[in-house]
């Protein structure tokens, strides 16, 4: 191989004479792509104005009989149906190309690619074959050589460019490394990919173009050979598309990368664009090869395409069958041309084509950040988007605020009062409800949004889940215990509870870890459910377990229900709270008419049967309940991520 410059064009002249359209609808499209740096290539590295990046290993992907099925349930026959989505395609995809997966809606294009990828492993079979050796489901080697960016861009938006891509930069190529050498590297990826005007922006302010882009500079910062595109274009106008595609065709070209992405509809010279196709229709391969030879190829089985007229637009016309041909018929076409192509099938092909990686040549990506490391990093970030943020944080602070006054003044003076006992029994019950509502819904709803992005970074192996968890917990359990103990303070002073130090310590004490037990489980619903099911099943959980313990008695609830009597962390809160400020031997409460029944507030404790509760015993259970739900947060997560 010899070094030199390289140059890039949107199609070569071979290509555009077999186009059936002269010119097209983009032909005044811009493309950035001009503007970049020029990259320079040899035996051992990609260079860069001011920066050398290791090269990694070319590879080709070879996959043979790829089939996916899902399992859905049919009402009717009251048993789970298989639907065959992929009906065994195989083909293969080689380093230095740009690959378009492409075929109408419906026709298995980001399955294939998700189980290319790796992203998708359940109800997948078939063989994949990595430069000749075969790929196991969830081979570590081969995330490390792939990345897969998915059609939606989530950018952390109250981030800049240029904090997002440092953090990232810190995740993945770890602290082996200089901070000197990592903060040119993000320059050189910001520059080569026309993002270094970009760079003090916040990526919230993006265009979608300039998101697209990225989401790519993110992944090759661990210098992947392999990446996968879920339609990159979607969203995108005419100069931003062309713009994108050509950069993927530079990545592909220069870099001796294998890119493969999935495209709906693209304009005739996007097309052309691109190296290979890959043609599905229901599930069915009905071509794989080189661009210009595909329309060739359709001539042969007597389709021809009209003049003047999108060959990508053709493609998806012929798939659904607006000529008369059926897929089978495609699809056996598709299996001639790429047999007497090659000369052999695919299946003796794997073994004689297989490259030798002379292993002396590729320098391994540096180990990622620590276990530590990225707990600090991921913290930072969630603190950093929190102060970029902070409407949510003052809005829900000044809600316990405002409702701390509403709910202290329409129970003032109830705490000292003998006959006012039962109003502050409600005003206990009112303040726990509000505090563990508060504390479950707010991360019930927002947790589905956060599962989006965990997804997407772990699979491209950003850091594992648990420092991930971890960091989102010491954000957002110090900030609820603050928002509990701002409503808890204002409220039991104005409503006159008893000024005890150790009952005022236990009051807060309970209180906010029956809170912070309510967050656990909203972590876990959140988790665990879709939004629209969250949303019903957590006043549901909660309402059910407040039910024990207010309104019925232990005596007077049946006994198939009392288990849940047992479990209830409402319940358990509520009792101490309960006791705390009736209990430990307090003193008569004040009484200004003749007769008050609670005079003696023991009276209340023991008719409420509450006279014998074990503060430290309940708030053991409210502690276990709430580290029990995170673990089983933790582990759903866990299978979400790694069982796919």
């Amino acid at each position: 191989m010899t070094s030199g410059p390289h140059q890039s064009s949107h199609a070569s002249p071979s290509r555009s004479s077999l186009s059936c359209c002269q010119g097209g609808d983009d032909s005044s499209s811009s493309n950035d792509i001009s503007q970049m740096p020029e990259l320079t290539g040899n035996n051992n590295y990609v260079v860069t104005k001011n920066h050398t990046f290791p090269k990694r290993p070319e590879v080709d992907l070879t996959f043979n009989n790829i089939k996916y099925s899902v399992k859905t349930w049919n009402l009717r026959k009251l048993q789970r149906d298989s639907k065959e989505i992929l009906h065994g395609v195989s083909g293969q995809f080689r380093a230095g190309e740009l690959t378009a997966i492409m075929g109408p809606s419906g026709a298995g294009k980001s399955t294939l690619l998700n189980v290319l990828a790796g992203f998708t492993v359940q109800g997948a079979s078939g063989e994949i074959f990595v430069n000749g050796k075969r790929r196991t489901p969830y081979s570590e080697r081969w995330k490390r050589t792939s990345t897969y960016i998915q059609q939606d861009s989530l950018p952390r938006t109250k981030l800049t460019v240029g904090e997002a891509m440092t953090l990232a930069a810190n995740l993945k190529l770890g602290y082996t490394i200089t901070s000197t050498f990592k903060h040119a590297q993000v320059l050189d990826l910001l520059e080569m990919l026309g993002l270094s005007h970009c760079y003090d922006t916040l990526c919230g302010r993006l265009s979608g173009g300039q998101k697209k882009r990225l989401d790519v500079a993110f992944e090759l910062l661990s210098n992947p050979s392999v990446l996968f595109l879920d339609e990159p274009t979607t969203g995108l106008d005419s100069a931003s598309c062309s713009s994108c595609i050509a950069l993927l065709q530079r990545l592909a070209k220069m870099e001796k990368r294998t890119v493969v992405c999935t495209i709906h509809q693209p304009s005739a010279l996007l097309f052309e664009m691109f190296d290979s196709l890959y043609a599905l229709a229901g599930g069915h391969c009905i071509y794989r090869g080189s661009i210009s030879s595909f329309l060739p190829h359709l001539m042969s089985i007597g389709i021809s395409c009209p003049p003047y007229h999108n060959p990508a637009d053709f493609l998806i016309e012929v798939a659904i069958g607006d000529y008369g041909v059926t897929v089978d018929k495609l699809s056996m076409a598709a299996e001639n041309m790429w047999h007497d192509n090659q000369g052999i099938a695919v299946d003796s092909k794997l073994k004689s084509n297989a490259k030798t990686i002379q292993v002396s040549v590729i320098e391994e990506p540096p180990p990622p950040a620590g276990f530590l490391a990225q707990c600090y990093l991921l913290y930072k970030r969630q603190l950093l988007s929190l102060r970029r943020d902070s409407s949510l944080m003052i809005v829900r602070v000044l809600c316990h605020l405002m409702i701390g006054i509403i709910f202290g003044y329409l129970y003032r003076g109830s705490g000292y009062r003998a006959n006012s006992v039962l109003a502050n029994y409600v005003y206990l019950y009112g303040s726990l409800l509000l505090i563990v509502y508060t504390g479950k819904m707010a991360v019930t709803l927002a947790f589905p949004i956060e599962m989006q992005i965990l997804t997407r970074e772990h699979f491209n192996r950003w850091y594992k889940l648990a420092p991930y968890y971890i960091s989102l917990l010491l954000v957002e359990i110090p900030f609820q215990a603050a928002c509990a103990a701002t409503y808890l303070i204002v409220s039991y002073w104005l409503t006159g509870q008893p000024v005890e130090t150790h009952r005022i310590l236990c009051f807060m004490v309970v209180s906010i870890a029956a809170s912070l037990c309510a967050q656990a489980w909203g972590f876990f619903i959140g988790a665990t459910t879709p939004v629209k099911i969250a949303v019903f099943a957590g006043p549901v959980i909660a309402v059910l377990f407040s039910v024990f313990g207010f309104c019925i008695r232990y005596m007077d609830t049946p006994v198939f229900f009392r288990w849940i009597f047992h479990i209830s962390y409402f319940r358990a809160g509520f009792h101490s709270l309960l006791y705390t400020i009736y209990g430990s031997g307090r003193s008569e409460l004040f009484c200004d008419e003749l007769y008050c029944h609670y005079k003696k507030p023991w009276l209340f404790l023991k008719e409420m049967e509450i006279n014998e509760t074990n503060v430290i015993n309940n708030l053991v259970l409210i502690v276990g309940m709430g580290v029990l739900m995170h673990l089983l947060t933790a582990s759903a997560l866990w299978c979400k991520l790694n069982r796919r």
